[in-house]
């Protein structure tokens, strides 16, 4: 059994948007139509970024924060081929979650607007599809998109989606306090959620959740793990 504990500094959170479950055979078999059809429509030199083998290390290279990745941005792809690789994501998201997605991929203007210039490049287009394999009825591949705040990856074997994690999202600011989005709260429902969790837990509890030394977001400083634990 698992122990989540969800930790909040500054305006970062994590959700698990979906589990394995929620998919269907149908969707299942358009996710690799809809992945091949996504690397059909790149060139050659689009392509090597795009695709590694599947037991590369890359596919263990995942992150959340806004640093060089590999893979293929969507701001390097024409207006076709980005509507394949949203095509994609649409095949391995509910609606909800694709409305998430697109929402925390919007807060990168509010960012932009708020540093003026000061923080990292934020742009809404630097999201990156990255396959992993050869997208197919059988065998083993699978594929991640990935950009700030946003990590999310599926793991297919035989035409099944035997794995969709690990996935991350994350919004900053969690609340948005002027300008056209004013109000906007990405993940309000999982925020006040892992709050009410947290007021939940007795002192000594909280004591016991804050001597793990979990690692620390590097830019807010949250700090989120799922560990193994000995309760059944």
């Amino acid at each position: 059994m698992l122990r989540i504990l969800a930790c909040f500094a500054g305006l970062t959170l994590v959700s698990l948007p979906h589990s394995p479950k929620n998919y269907t055979p149908v969707r299942e078999a358009r996710m690799f139509q809809l992945a091949n059809r996504f690397l059909d429509s790149l060139n050659e030199p689009l392509k090597q970024k795009a695709q590694y083998a599947f037991n590369s290390d890359e596919r263990l290279n995942w992150h959340y924060v806004p640093i060089k990745r590999n893979g293929v941005p969507m701001k390097d792809l024409s207006e076709v081929q980005q509507k394949a690789a949203q095509d994609l994501l649409r095949s391995g998201l509910s609606v909800r979650g694709l409305e998430k997605v697109t929402q925390i991929r919007e807060l990168e203007n509010v960012l932009k607007e708020i540093e003026k210039g000061s923080g990292p490049t934020r742009d809404p287009d630097l999201y990156f599809v990255t396959i992993f394999g050869q997208p197919s009825e059988k065998g083993s591949w699978g594929w991640r998109w990935e950009g700030h705040h946003m990590s999310l990856n599926w793991t297919v074997l035989n035409g099944k989606v035997i794995a969709s994690s690990p996935q991350f999202l994350g919004t900053n600011p969690g609340e948005v306090r002027s300008g056209p989005l004013k109000g906007r709260r990405v993940l309000a429902k999982e925020e006040d959620l892992g709050y009410d969790m947290i007021h939940s837990l007795t002192d000594e509890q909280k004591l016991d959740e804050r001597a793990t030394g979990h690692p620390t977001h590097s830019h807010s400083g949250v700090r989120c793990s799922a560990e193994p634990s000995n309760s059944p």
